[in-house]
């Protein structure tokens, strides 16, 4: 039998999250533990993770308008009294919280979903598009590994200076405007994030 299909199967199983691969050691099973395909859409997470049969479930913490954090002001192009949509977000795996977002999207005042809409529908892209007709095509990933603020600890349920993985996306429409930020900030214990390169 040629390996080419045999590849191509594994490569499709590892991008949809069934499988994951380590260089030089080879290519293993996962059990239980949350990992992030490359392809996901922006807002999906939950709606993967139960796809994949894992107990996942949502919390809208907070919905607020705010001004941007101080480092995205400038993202933004927000003067000292503009604000912005605030939704704060905590995602539990296993009875256990796994990742808490922290999105700001640049919307019209008028746009103020509430908590139990939120979670109805299950992310603010849904509404965007219902609502608005705003439609997101692409989201720029950065990522980092660092240690839990007092904050961060609290929410995720672990001990300040911790490991955490951290996920900052810039948010972009259809017509490539920048329409929001988000800080996802996960235990690091407890997730995967999978990537494909190219040469």
């Amino acid at each position: 039998m040629s390996r080419a299909p045999v590849r191509q199967a594994l490569k499709e199983l590892a991008n949809e999250g069934y499988v994951y691969r380590e260089r030089a050691k080879g290519t293993f099973p996962v059990h239980g533990l949350p990992v992030r395909p490359p392809g996901l859409e922006l807002g999906g997470l939950v709606d993967y993770f139960r796809k994949q049969g894992m107990d996942v479930n949502s919390q809208v913490l907070d919905v607020d308008r705010v001004h941007p954090p101080k480092d995205q002001c400038s993202l933004f192009g927000a003067g000292p009294n503009g604000e912005v949509l605030h939704i704060s977000r905590l995602i539990w795996f296993q009875e256990k919280p796994l990742v808490w977002t922290q999105t700001y999207i640049e919307v019209l005042e008028d746009f103020h979903p509430d908590a139990s809409e939120l979670e109805e529908v299950g992310n603010v892209f849904f509404l965007l598009e219902r609502d608005l007709g705003i439609s997101l095509s692409r989201g720029e990933h950065q990522i980092w590994a660092t240690s839990a603020n007092l904050e961060e600890a609290t929410v995720l349920g672990v001990t300040p200076g911790d490991p955490i993985l951290v996920i900052e996306t810039t948010m972009y429409t259809r017509n490539d405007l920048l329409i929001g930020w988000r800080k996802a900030v996960h235990r690091a214990d407890d997730y995967k994030y999978a990537f494909n390169v190219n040469r």
